[in-house]
């Protein structure tokens, strides 16, 4: 690793989280790799998130805590947060997930030595709601499969990802309001080819408790189809034809 800036800053979107925000933060503070900040943005939480932020504000100098004034959603929320960014690397955590000790050292060691990948997500380890394993995630590795399935949804854990800012333009980095949540990240990954292949480790550096994923036909299908259609005919993405029937066979 030859950068002299090899800063991590963490993202950590936080709404009524009071359950899980603990195990979340202590997760990300027992890194192997602590050159990071951790950047919480509290949506206005009407539980004890905020609270709870304030505390391990005081634990650590490497956490930075941010309240909205009201509940602006998670879009907005992201965006204030990357406003406070300074690192190489950033990666958009889920405060109900949890990680591995050397999920952070792995990715930043990844990126360094695979320079033409732009972010990596890694495998995920399911849990139902009484934090039991239920499953794990098959997501594809090969950059092809990825680049391909992208715009489904279900290609990459998005709150996995780690991406390497220094290979975009300035303020690249920005969430649009989307109509459905399960395609919050999609836009921003598919401008990421633009700039490097995406990949997948092929193990489990992440726990993610899974809700329930089945895909609505009726809510779902025509964000779907519009991401399908900004894909192959904006971003040009070489989309067989098939994928677009990819909700309905999967």
């Amino acid at each position: 690793m030859n950068d002299t800036n090899q800063k991590v800053s963490i993202i950590l979107p936080v709404y009524n989280a009071q359950d899980n925000l603990a195990a979340c933060l202590d997760s990300l503070l027992e890194q192997t790799y602590t050159d990071f900040q951790i950047i919480a943005v509290d949506d206005n939480s009407k539980d004890k998130s905020y609270d709870i932020l304030q505390v391990y504000k005081k634990l650590d100098k490497r956490i930075q805590i941010y309240r909205n004034v009201k509940t602006y959603g998670k879009s907005i929320t992201l965006n204030r947060g990357l406003t406070h960014v300074s690192g190489k690397y950033v990666i958009f955590m889920n405060t109900s997930d949890t990680v591995t000790k050397d999920k952070v050292r792995k990715q930043v060691q990844f990126l360094e030595e695979n320079p033409k990948v732009v972010a990596v997500g890694t495998q995920c380890t399911y849990l139902n709601d009484q934090h039991r394993r239920i499953g794990k995630s098959y997501f594809p590795t090969e950059a092809h499969v990825i680049s391909r399935t992208l715009f489904t949804g279900f290609a990459i854990h998005n709150e996995s990802v780690m991406i390497n800012r220094f290979k975009l333009p300035k303020d690249f980095l920005h969430f649009l309001p989307v109509p459905n949540k399960r395609f919050s990240f999609t836009p921003l990954f598919i401008k990421l080819l633009g700039y490097g292949t995406i990949a997948n480790f092929d193990q489990q550096l992440q726990y993610h408790v899974k809700q329930e994923d089945l895909f609505s036909l009726q809510s779902e299908l025509i964000s779907y189809i519009k991401l399908w259609l900004r894909a192959r005919f904006v971003y040009d993405l070489r989309l067989p034809i098939l994928t677009l029937f990819y909700p309905l066979v999967r």
